[in-house]
């Protein structure tokens, strides 16, 4: 017979975990439809709330087949494959958010000319290699060798790292936006730079509390390791702690976010509000790139100050004819 306590702690992971999923689905909605991103950030981001809703899939189906088999105790010997999975995505997780402020700080420090670049997918396939497979190493540490506090130190390295790269893109971004030359880019590059701070600034808040949020739940696995907490409290902690940073650094991350924070109010917000009868349809994702090849096309126009006059609209020049010699 299992203790009172083993159904109460399962009880409020399950309960934790699937109001996360559910809230979730609303976030990654409007990530995907944000328009404005450079195409490797927007990668990288879906991307990231990709895994984390993965991540809370996987954690779902680990409670409901313990309370299916009755391990209440999380007998880690009964769960193995989910439990591969569930750390192997915590850390591609983690990869992630570290590989999106690398991607801000290039994008700072070659603002003019990455504006003009396509998506890099060789280099983030590289990228997404490289998380499954310090993943996979991060599994085996820890279910065949029994190299937990290793694994620990790692991440805490990745997630301090992360969050040394984000303030120090911030600053960098700040400084190139004031000695940035005088010359055809510096429009573009300013304007490049202008939404790299802007995306950075929004970006800190979350990765800063995915840090703490990691360490608070990485902090109960050290306790367990040292015999001063037991493996019940540990995964009460540990689950809890990772189905709640899923869901606060997306909506931290929203927030903070000038051009997410539409699209969320336009996606669920206006939609409530407005009648179904009086809302107009429009074509959003075509408005949103006749805008930005507008943009573009502006951006790239040579300046011309000879002096002469231009004609508009294929009108005649008014005035006299000046006469060739």
């Amino acid at each position: 017979m299992a203790a009172l306590s083993d159904y109460l702690f399962l009880s409020i992971e399950t309960v934790v975990n699937t109001i996360s999923l559910l809230v979730m689905v609303p976030c990654v909605m409007t990530l995907v439809r944000t328009k404005g991103m450079h195409g490797n950030c927007r990668i990288l981001v879906v991307a990231s709330a990709a895994v984390q809703t993965l991540l809370l899939t996987v954690q779902c189906a680990l409670f409901v087949y313990d309370y299916a088999i009755e391990n209440l105790a999380h007998d880690s010997s009964k769960e193995l494959p989910l439990l591969y999975a569930q750390n192997g995505l915590f850390t591609v997780s983690s990869c992630i958010s570290l590989f999106i402020v690398l991607e801000r700080t290039f994008a700072v420090w070659k603002a003019a000319q990455y504006e003009r670049t396509k998506r890099h997918l060789y280099q983030l396939t590289a990228m997404l290699c490289f998380a499954l497979g310090l993943a996979v190493l991060i599994v085996y540490w820890n279910y065949w060798n029994g190299l937990f506090f290793q694994s620990i130190i790692v991440l805490y390295l990745i997630e301090g790292t992360t969050l040394i790269v984000s303030v120090i893109t911030i600053f960098y971004a700040r400084q190139k936006l004031h000695t940035i030359p005088y010359d055809v880019d510096r429009l573009n590059a300013k304007y490049q730079v202008r939404e790299v701070l802007k995306f950075s600034m929004a970006i800190l808040p979350s990765v800063a509390m995915s840090s703490v949020i990691h360490t608070l739940s990485l902090t109960p696995t050290l306790l367990w390791i040292y015999g001063a907490w037991t493996y019940q409290k540990n995964c009460l902690f540990y689950f809890s702690a990772h189905s709640l940073n899923c869901i606060l650094t997306k909506i931290v991350l929203i927030s903070c976010h000038e051009g997410m924070r539409n699209r969320f109010k336009l996606l669920f917000v206006d939609r409530l509000k407005t009648p179904e009868g009086a809302r107009i349809k429009r074509d959003t994702e075509n408005e949103g790139k006749v805008y930005f090849d507008q943009m573009k096309a502006a951006w790239d126009l040579p300046l011309n100050y000879t002096g002469r006059r231009l004609k508009f609209c294929g009108l005649p020049k008014t005035g006299k004819k000046s006469s060739t010699k």
